[in-house]
């Protein structure tokens, strides 16, 4: 049976059900799943738990707070609010403003971040875009294009405050970083690593290997440096 020829399942206000195949799956609320969801789209908003894994064949949209036991698979993901996935999130497509956290890898083609974000595994992208607005943890980041900027405007600031402990500071760490194009402001690796590198104001960085360009930022500290030819 094909995603488009299975039921439609929809919660409103407060409920609990099993998990199962479905076409779209649509819980507005506070929502409870005791297992985990095949479908063809997903779409939460509220408060809902889900204790298993989601695959939504197209589209996961999620508004609120979102918690997933396992992991989540989408051709588009995007989230608002805040989001903790305790497995890997693929998906070709994420746009993420809020907080998310994923206990895995997280594998997209194409990435945009604006908030604060934890990823326990690797962050694998084509391009990845980041607009701090709170902490940023990454164990191991790997992209062709990578942007990392601090955005001032304060939109989630509040929700920041409220989820994470103080002191926090509006800042990436990494252990490692690679790409082709790689620009960083505010960002603490052990390692980075690229074609052309161009370090910005608030880093400190260990190490960077370069092949053609590196610019560093006078407010910026890299201790090591060297060019590598691939």
């Amino acid at each position: 049976m094909t995603t488009m020829n299975r039921p439609d399942f929809a919660i409103a206000g407060v409920g609990t059900t099993g998990g199962g195949d479905f076409h779209r799956v649509e819980l507005e609320g506070v929502s409870k799943v005791d297992g985990s969801l095949d479908c063809y789209s997903f779409k939460m908003n509220g408060l809902a738990k889900v204790k298993g894994s989601i695959c939504a064949v197209e589209r996961f949209e999620a508004s609120g707070k979102l918690t997933v036991d396992g992991s989540v698979k989408a051709a588009m993901a995007k989230i608002e609010g805040q989001a903790t996935v305790r497995g890997n999130l693929d998906c070709e497509v994420l746009k993420a403003n809020g907080f998310i956290k994923i206990v895995g890898d997280c594998r997209t083609h194409g990435c945009d971040v604006r908030g604060a974000m934890t990823v326990d595994g690797v962050l694998d992208a084509d391009r990845l875009n980041i607009y701090m607005e709170g902490p940023v943890r990454v164990e191991v980041i790997r992209a062709k294009q990578i942007s990392v900027n601090i955005t001032r405007s304060g939109t989630i600031k509040r929700l920041m405050q409220s989820i994470l402990p103080a002191p926090w500071q509006t800042q990436l760490r990494a252990d490692r970083i690679e790409g082709d194009d790689v620009y960083l402001v505010d960002t603490t690796a052990a390692l980075v690593r690229g074609r052309q590198v161009k370090i910005g104001a608030g880093c400190v960085i260990d190490r960077v290997e370069f092949e053609s360009e590196l610019i560093v930022h006078p407010d910026a500290v890299v201790r090591s440096r060297e060019r590598i030819f691939g």
